[in-house]
């Protein structure tokens, strides 16, 4: 079985689902019963009801006839479906794994929480529109870590904050206590450069650049306020905002950069000023930005280009980059000497692009659906399918495993039997119960080479995992049962994959590869592909009547010299291409009004008026009516032959299967 690309969904299973829709109903109960019967294979009342109300546009009113119709399409869809049941195309492992592709993607809304969902994009739409510059304090401490290690970098976190509230110098305890090693630098090394320290400042950003209780915290603190700690997968933080800005979202600029460091002689510093000042002046006098830019940049990658620097966002650039950009409004604008740690630069604006409305949306919506914070809308299933199921867990049994495993699991070789005769209870709900036994088995599946962790915070995690797998492939299991639109959704994949595949092999690429086939259809109905009696002609138009009048004569002598069309047309329009217009090829008599009246034979036509124009036609060949060519209509004989090979394999259905309709059932409809 072929798998099924864009163009086959599009062209194959989307014809049918839109044919047919998707369904939202109860299912097979007594109030439902069956319409259709295809040997063993039942169709219900309510099946064939929603296809009909889907493509009608008054589904209020049930016509008959139009029922009839519709139910004729109904019959052949399910005969087609059933015939790919009996063939087995249903158990080979490509339509298996297809459709099981599409189940975890139909899957994913029911196990998200979509009010969680929404709520995310939304207030990520809200913080797109801002940039935030901020420095934090990091105190690390594993996710997972036992309490009373937790407690200690809480402490730590917390004294830090209160020294900083009393008058202490944020910047200087980041780079005295901060476990982010960027706040300290690194010095150079055989492999890498020195790395200045930040002093904790990381600079602006925006949504989705930080984790989620990191970005949170940073966009609910004021300016020049500190943050309370912030728990992360790293650690604990603190977080001074040090301003917030209109976003830039993707920013297009040009600069010239005079290089100077930071801890520069003052002698140096001055002449780097001086130079960037009367650089500045002459852009000030007119002088062009990209010619300056390659002359005195020292920035020579950028200078050969004009200055011209790849588009960037917010969290790419140091803060006073950002900062000088933010600050100019129209492109083409040029921003004063701008210091950075670099040196001094000349900013030129291209332009700022933020994505805004349903592009906007639907990019954070991706973005979102990849990052930490999707965990909230499934966490709020997760809570609901506990209080659902009467979830109960017993995290005292869960304490064996911190003796049980030790280092050799991050190599991959924990031995599960260690675990042999642990049957204790960890967790139940519904009818399902989870033991010591059942974590060890998955504890031995996923153990890889990895890098080695706390035993403890590593087993905590794996835990959640497991736990959480087990909570939500419970509730994937009773989609279809709780959910009827799901059951339908998915009996309207699983038939369309099994009808499109039947279809390719038995009408589409059949009639593709049938040359025989195909010769054999075109000459048995060659009366459907005649040309009409035809015209090999040309068209002229003129826009006066004395024009026409003086072009016939030409187009007449044309004629008797075989002057082609393409050279008349040079002599027409010698001193403007508006002068004379006009069409030539074969055209069909009947299809064309300024033909319909012309004798059968080669010549020029009188003047005559079309509407603002004049008209005069030169016949150079009358063509009676024969036979088209198959390679002139290959595309259109195999679309016909298409359809004839699904009308005869439609008949050989209806003759292969025994099939009934309860019309007392269909009657009932009408008086709905």
């Amino acid at each position: 079985m072929k798998n099924l690309n864009l163009i086959k969904e599009l062209s194959g299973i989307a014809i049918f689902i839109l044919l047919f829709g998707f369904q939202s109903f109860a299912g097979n109960t007594s109030d439902d019963p069956i319409l259709l019967k295809i040997n063993e294979r039942e169709i219900t009342v309510s099946e064939f009801e929603y296809v009909y109300s889907k493509n009608n546009l008054n589904p209020q009113v049930m016509d008959p006839r139009s029922v009839e119709e519709y139910l004729e399409l109904f019959i052949n869809f399910n005969l087609k479906v059933y015939e790919a049941i009996q063939l087995g195309l249903d158990t080979h492992a490509t339509f298996i794994d297809e459709l099981a592709g599409y189940r975890q993607q139909l899957a994913q809304p029911y196990l998200n929480d979509q009010n969680v969902a929404e709520h995310l994009v939304e207030e990520a739409y809200e913080r797109l529109q801002y940039d935030v510059r901020a420095s934090h304090i990091l105190v690390s401490v594993e996710e997972h870590a036992d309490p009373a290690d937790t407690l200690v970098a809480w402490n730590k976190i917390l004294s830090l904050r209160e020294r900083i509230l009393a008058g202490e110098n944020f910047s200087a305890l980041a780079v005295e206590y901060s476990d982010d090693t960027s706040a300290k630098g690194m010095p150079a090394t055989a492999n890498r450069p020195a790395m200045r320290g930040n002093s904790g400042d990381l600079g602006y950003f925006t949504v989705l650049d930080m984790v989620y209780p990191f970005e949170n915290a940073a966009y609910n603190t004021a300016i020049n306020e500190v943050s309370l700690p912030i728990r992360t997968n790293f650690g604990y933080h603190i977080i001074k905002v040090v301003d917030k800005l209109p976003a830039i979202g993707r920013a297009s600029v040009a600069h010239i950069m005079v290089n100077v460091a930071a801890d520069a002689p003052e002698a140096s510093q001055k002449q780097a000023k001086s130079k960037i000042e009367e650089i500045y002046q002459k852009v000030l006098d007119g002088e062009d930005f990209a010619t300056l830019a390659e002359r005195f940049s020292d920035d020579k990658a950028s200078g050969r280009r004009g200055g011209e620097l790849p588009a960037f966002t917010s969290n790419r650039m140091v803060p006073e980059f950002i900062k000088a950009i933010a600050e100019l409004d129209k492109p083409g604008q040029i921003s004063e000497p701008v210091r950075t740690q670099f040196g001094w630069h000349l900013i030129k604006l291209n332009n700022k692009s933020l994505p805004s409305g349903d592009e906007a949306i639907a990019d954070l919506k991706n973005r979102i659906s990849r990052d930490s914070r999707a965990r909230l809308s499934q966490e709020a299933v997760l809570k609901r399918i506990k209080n659902e199921y009467n979830f109960t867990e017993y995290s005292q049994n869960l304490e064996i495993f911190f003796d049980l495993v030790d280092e050799s699991i991050f190599q991959g070789r924990w031995d599960k039997s260690l675990a042999d005769g642990k049957n204790g209870l960890l967790f139940s709900f519904s009818d399902q119960a989870f033991t010591q036994q059942d974590f060890a088995n998955y504890l031995a599946s996923v153990q890889s080479m990895r890098t080695p962790e706390s035993v403890r915070n590593y087993i905590n995690t794996m835990y959640l995992n497991f736990r959480n797998q087990n909570l939500l492939e419970y509730e994937d299991s009773k989609l279809e049962e709780k959910y009827p639109e799901f059951r339908q959704i998915m009996k309207e994949y699983h038939d369309g994959i099994l009808l499109f595949e039947l279809t390719d092999q038995k009408v589409w690429s059949k009639a593709m590869q049938d040359t025989t086939g195909l010769r054999s259809f075109f000459n048995n109905n060659i009366e459907n592909y005649m040309w009409d009696d035809r015209f090999d002609a040309e068209i002229y138009t003129f826009y006066s009547e004395k024009a026409a009048k003086a072009g016939r004569r030409q187009i007449r002598r044309a004629q008797r010299r075989n002057i082609s069309h393409d050279e008349l047309m040079k002599t027409f329009n010698s001193s403007s291409q508006l002068e004379v217009s006009s069409e030539k090829g074969l055209m069909e008599k009947e299809q064309n009004p300024l033909l319909s009246e012309l004798d059968n034979r080669r010549g020029v036509t009188d003047v005559f008026k079309s509407g603002n124009s004049y008209i005069v036609v030169r016949v150079n060949e009358f063509l009676p009516a024969q036979p088209k060519k198959m390679n002139e209509i290959r595309g259109l004989v195999i679309a016909d032959y298409q359809n004839y090979l699904e009308k005869m394999w439609v008949k050989e259905l209806r003759n292969k299967y025994e099939y009934n309709v309860n019309t007392d059932a269909l009657e009932a409809l009408f008086g709905n």
